[in-house]
């Protein structure tokens, strides 16, 4: 009998564990800005979390919501941002979701047109 149950638990511990689900990946993606507007996805179910908005101005602003029960949410910040606007947004999530958007446009060119060449210089005459 004491053989049957210890090679009962010797089966039970050489069986692998079952496998963890794999963390689910949050993400954020820009939906607008003209209200700045973003979407979120791959949070936990009815989580809360808070974005922070910041840009290179250091200007800051702060949104808090509470994901769908399919972990999905959208968020508007009081915010009308040129389509040129470089800027960041944190998303973090109090069960430990994270999830970082960085728009960063290349408008640079295209504000001023195409970009402007030097002007040539002339040949000197020659010497004599």
């Amino acid at each position: 009998m004491r053989v049957a149950a210890v090679a009962a638990l010797m089966l039970v511990f050489a069986l692998p564990a079952p496998a963890a689900p794999p963390p689910r990946q949050a993400s954020l993606m820009l939906a607008g800005t003209a209200p700045l507007v973003v979407t979120g996805k791959g949070f936990g179910s009815r989580e809360p979390v808070l974005l922070t908005y910041s840009n290179a101005d250091l200007a800051r602003r702060v949104v808090g919501v509470r994901a769908k029960r399919d972990g999905t949410f959208r968020a508007r910040f009081e915010l009308r941002l040129d389509r040129c606007a470089a800027f960041t947004v944190r998303a973090a999530g109090v069960r430990g979701s994270r999830a970082v958007l960085q728009v960063e446009p290349g408008c640079e060119q295209k504000r001023g047109g195409p970009p402007k060449r030097a002007p040539a210089i002339p040949p000197e005459p020659p010497s004599a």
